[in-house]
């Protein structure tokens, strides 16, 4: 079965996606850890820095854990924090991080989505500040995917003429940043491929596929919220030449 290996157990249930000021109605979003999917509000693959970062589910008290993953091995670093309400200002919001004592430690940075020219459909969020440390946050218009694996980043965007694009960015890889049309920002990729189709839709299970030099790329993901999971791999006739599972991704459900 081409999807068996890029899932986890499937669950009968997974914990409510987040804090409601940064849900986004058109996306999901899971990470795994010790082989389980649990839904999250939002991943931020940054641009500037070796790491991507998820915000968790609220618990007790309003905690959450924000967990910082290292590229490329994917080892998490945790601490517990709240968010505070956003504040709103000329179509850019920052929602405060706070710590247990309730003393602002940070922010999340995110645009108005109405801002975003071409359309958002993943949350827009551009850069997560602890300290005095800023992680911009990779967020291009009508994302159809992002994710992470143990070795790159990847990401299906939507385009007007060329259908389906398919960018990856290598950990190995220094590769500076730019800015998208729109309000996005990015940085150069590792590959891209554009023509790409959305080839299978069975329930909440998509396969993206894109041709290139006599490669076939195939990205794959759930918006099941009870089945999440996804992954990418690259084969050549009947040869898999890679074979990547995701270990945080963000999906539109359209």
């Amino acid at each position: 079965m081409r999807w068996a290996w890029a899932f986890a157990v499937p669950l009968a249930a997974l914990p409510a996606a987040g804090d409601a000021q940064l849900d986004s109605a058109k996306s999901l979003s899971f990470v795994k850890r010790d082989g389980r999917w649990t839904s999250i509000p939002l991943l931020c693959d940054s641009t500037n820095r070796d790491r991507a970062i998820v915000l968790g589910a609220p618990g007790q008290g309003g905690q959450m854990d924000l967990i910082a993953f290292a590229k490329p091995a994917l080892t998490a670093q945790r601490m517990v924090v709240r968010l505070g309400l956003g504040d709103p200002g000329a179509g850019q919001i920052y929602y405060p991080l706070l710590n247990l004592a309730g003393g602002q430690i940070g922010n999340v940075h995110a645009i108005n989505p109405g801002m975003v020219e071409a359309g958002a459909t993943t949350p827009a969020v551009v850069s997560i500040t602890l300290g005095k440390q800023t992680t911009n946050c990779r967020f291009v218009a009508q994302t159809r995917v992002l994710a992470i694996t143990g070795r790159r980043s990847i990401q299906v965007v939507r385009t007007e003429r060329n259908g389906y694009r398919y960018t990856s960015y290598n950990f190995d890889s220094e590769l500076p940043e730019i800015v998208q049309p729109g309000g996005g920002q990015d940085t150069q990729a590792s590959l891209t491929i554009d023509g790409g189709r959305l080839v299978d839709q069975v329930g909440g299970r998509r396969t993206y596929e894109f041709a290139n030099r006599g490669f076939v790329y195939r990205v794959m993901v759930s918006v099941e919220p009870t089945h999440p999971g996804g992954g990418v791999e690259v084969t050549q006739g009947s040869r898999t030449i890679v074979r990547e599972a995701f270990g945080a991704y963000t999906a539109a459900l359209r």
